[in-house]
C-alpha cells in the first residue's frame, strides 16, 4: 500500500464460492497499492473457498484478514461479524460474487485528499455508480447520483433511488452499526442497510462505477422461494421498528410506501386481482417520482 494515504479496508462475505471468490479478489488484487486490508468471513463453505482464501493470504501476506465460521450463521449475521474486523479509516464492502470497479480505490482515495474530507472523524459515505452484467451480455450503469441532491436519503433509499454498492464510507459509521439480524432470516436486510444512510452525516458522489454486480447468481437466484419471500415481505416492517429505537421515525407518506414494498413481495405468492388493486392503492399514496416511472411500476404490478 502507498504511504501517507488513507486506509482502506475491504469487507467481504462469501458462502460456497470458490471460484467466483477469485474474481472479485482479484479485481481488488489489482488496486492493492490502495488498500490496507482486505477482511473475509467465509460462513462455513462446504466446498474449496476457504483452501482458496488460505491460498490467496500465502501468496500476499499481511493484506489479507480472514475468519471462517464454525457453522453456517447465515448471510446477515456473517455481514455484522465483518463489521468487527476493519482496522483502516475507509470501509468498502464487496460480495464475495462481485467485482471492485477498475481504478475505483483510487478515484475515492484522490477525492478524500483533494476536498480534505475528514476521514479521521467525520462521518461520511461516497457513492459511486454500479454495474449490472446480466447472463445474457447485457450491461446496464446504474447512477447513485441521486445522492446530489436528495432532501431525504432514507426516504429516497427505500425507493430503490439509491443503492449500497459501491459506497466507501468512514469507520466512525461503521462503529455506530448495530447488529439487527434474525438468524439466517431475510428480514433483517433493509434494517441493515439503511444504517449507512442512517450514520452518515455527509454524502458525496462520484461519476464512476465502483462495482459491478453479476444478476442472476448467488443470493438472487433463492429470492423466490415461498419462506424467503414472506421474510422479504416483513424487513420493512422490521426496519420502521429497528430505526424507531435508533430514534428515527419514518414519516406516513415513508410507511405506507414500506407496506406497498411488503404487499407487492407477496404477490410472488398471491397474485390475485384484489392483491394488485390494494398495491396499487398503496403505490399511488406514497409515491414521488415521475408520472413515467409510476406507470411503469403500475404495469409490473398487473404483470406479476
Amino acid at each position: 500500500m502507498i504511504s501517507g494515504i488513507p486506509k482502506v479496508s475491504v469487507l467481504i462475505i462469501c458462502y460456497k464460492q470458490e471460484e467466483l471468490i477469485k474474481r472479485a479478489i482479484n479485481s481488488l488484487l489489482i488496486q492493492k497499492d490502495y488498500i490496507y486490508e482486505i477482511c473475509v468471513s467465509d460462513d462455513c463453505s462446504p466446498d474449496r473457498t476457504w483452501e482458496v482464501l488460505q491460498e490467496y493470504d500465502k501468496k500476499h501476506p499481511g493484506l489479507f484478514k480472514l475468519h471462517r465460521n464454525s457453522s453456517n450463521v447465515g448471510i446477515f449475521e456473517n455481514i455484522e461479524y465483518t463489521w468487527s474486523m476493519p482496522t483502516g479509516d475507509i470501509i468498502y464492502r464487496l460480495a464475495g460474487d462481485d467485482e471492485c470497479g477498475e481504478g475505483w480505490l483510487k478515484t475515492v482515495i484522490d477525492y478524500i485528499q483533494h476536498n480534505k474530507i475528514d476521514y479521521k472523524t467525520g462521518s461520511f459515505c461516497i457513492y459511486g455508480d454500479y454495474q449490472v452484467r446480466k447472463t445474457n451480455g447485457d450491461i446496464q450503469t446504474i447512477k447513485n447520483d441521486c445522492v446530489l441532491h436528495t432532501k431525504d436519503i432514507i426516504s429516497d433509499a427505500i425507493r430503490w433511488k439509491l443503492c449500497n454498492r459501491s459506497c466507501c464510507y468512514s469507520k466512525n459509521v461503521i462503529l455506530r452499526f448495530q447488529k439487527v439480524s434474525q438468524g439466517k432470516s431475510y428480514i433483517a436486510e433493509s434494517a441493515q442497510d439503511r444504517q449507512l444512510q442512517l450514520f452518515s452525516k455527509h454524502n458525496y458522489y462520484l461519476p464512476y462505477v465502483g462495482n459491478i454486480y453479476y444478476s442472476s447468481i448467488g443470493v438472487s437466484t433463492k429470492l423466490n422461494k415461498e419462506g424467503v419471500v414472506k421474510e422479504r415481505a416483513s424487513r420493512m416492517s422490521y426496519l420502521i421498528e429497528v430505526f424507531a429505537n435508533f430514534g428515527y421515525h419514518f414519516s406516513c407518506r415513508d410507511k405506507i410506501f414500506c407496506h406497498y414494498v411488503e404487499k407487492k413481495e407477496l404477490l410472488m405468492i398471491n397474485n390475485s386481482i384484489l392483491n394488485k388493486l390494494h398495491c396499487i392503492v398503496l403505490l399511488l399514496l406514497s409515491y414521488t417520482g415521475s408520472i413515467k416511472n409510476l406507470l411503469i411500476a403500475i404495469k409490473q404490478i398487473l404483470t406479476v
